[in-house]
């Protein structure tokens, strides 16, 4: 997945994934993708995004993550 909008054409959006800290905080991230990109693959891009940050440990859960379309 793209860190940056690929462009204009039409397929791409902005998705805003949130993933839970085991320190009790949300984390939320802009991923960058199609408009037809699962849910599984946002999520994993956001939980790479999340690890190399100085942030403690998201769970590596799926179901503890929100994933929302915004753009």
């Amino acid at each position: 997945m793209p860190d940056e909008p690929s462009g204009t054409d039409g397929g791409s959006a902005c998705w805003l994934v949130e993933l839970a800290g085991v320190d009790g905080c949300r984390y939320a991230y802009r991923v960058y993708a199609e408009r037809t990109a699962r849910p599984g693959d946002l999520f994993w891009s956001a939980l790479h995004h999340h690890d190399e940050g100085p942030h403690p440990r998201a769970f590596d859960l799926f179901d503890t993550a929100s994933i929302r379309l915004i753009g």
